[in-house]
């Protein structure tokens, strides 16, 4: 596979059983490396999120404002699941409770929504709030998944909060989830693809595609990459093989499940 296969084509390969989080966001304005950087990171989410979903896998996500609105009308577009919703989003009861019931009606025409429990006594602007709320989130986040993709991300380098790539990462590293990332395109993924080597990343990838990852900004050859490293697997084994999920174990973190609504309205704002 040497260019993303045509829109209208379909090889015969079947995604299903994947649970890939897509982990990031936009990242600062005065951390941009280039005067459009935000397009070639959400180039990559949108391609490679319809690629998942037009083969019969899912998307997990936390919410995030930048993200969220593409992953959900690539789902629109792509999904053809009739068993389950094929997102899943994830959102800190420090946010929901601040939408309206027709902001999250909005959300869940294609997606459920697992609401997670508040950590502490201080609004989404206390850094010790916001970052205990955060990891109860993602401790949930890397249960319902069995692979990542991290791409883009914020620095957080003056507020005090923990950069959501950062803790993802190393969340999903004590669970052995395979990861893939995409550092070329900037953000915190960029930072972290100068500290890590291939290797700890868990994924099938060689030595020269991991670093492909690491360096490009070549938004096309970043999801050929993945893809590919997809399809190979699912031609080598005739299904994608990976753990299976385990939010069982992570319950108590969960205040409340919101599951998928068949009615669609048009969102007034992005999610959070």
């Amino acid at each position: 596979m040497s260019e993303i296969e045509p829109h209208n084509a379909k090889i015969d390969v079947s995604l299903e059983g994947l649970e890939v989080s897509l982990s990031g966001a936009i990242p600062e304005r005065e951390k941009w490396t280039e005067r459009a950087m935000d397009r070639g990171i959400l180039e990559f989410v949108a391609l490679f999120s319809g690629l998942v979903f037009k083969y019969g896998g899912r998307v997990i996500h936390g919410s995030h404002p930048s993200f969220t609105p593409i992953i959900l009308r690539q789902a629109r577009l792509h999904s053809t699941r009739t068993d389950r919703p094929p997102v899943t989003l994830v959102m800190s009861d420090l946010w929901y409770a601040d939408y309206s019931a027709d902001e999250i009606q909005s959300m869940t025409d294609v997606a459920e929504l697992i609401v997670t429990k508040k950590i502490g006594n201080g609004t989404d602007s206390h850094a010790q709030t916001r970052n205990d709320s955060l990891t109860a989130m993602r401790k949930v986040l890397i249960a319902a998944q069995n692979m990542m993709v991290a791409v883009g991300g914020k620095m957080h380098e003056k507020d005090g909060v923990n950069p959501g790539v950062a803790e993802e990462m190393a969340l999903a590293e004590r669970q052995k989830i395979p990861r893939y990332l995409i550092g070329g395109l900037g953000g915190y993924s960029q930072k972290l693809a100068k500290e890590l080597t291939p290797i700890a990343l868990n994924n099938e990838l060689s030595m020269k595609e991991n670093i492909e990852l690491f360096s490009t900004n070549d938004v096309s050859s970043c999801v050929n990459i993945v893809f590919e490293s997809l399809c190979k697997h699912y031609w080598a084994n005739k299904c994608i093989r990976l753990t299976s999920i385990n939010l069982s174990d992570t319950q108590e973190l969960i205040h409340k499940t919101i599951p998928q609504k068949r009615k669609v309205t048009r969102p007034r704002r992005p999610s959070l």
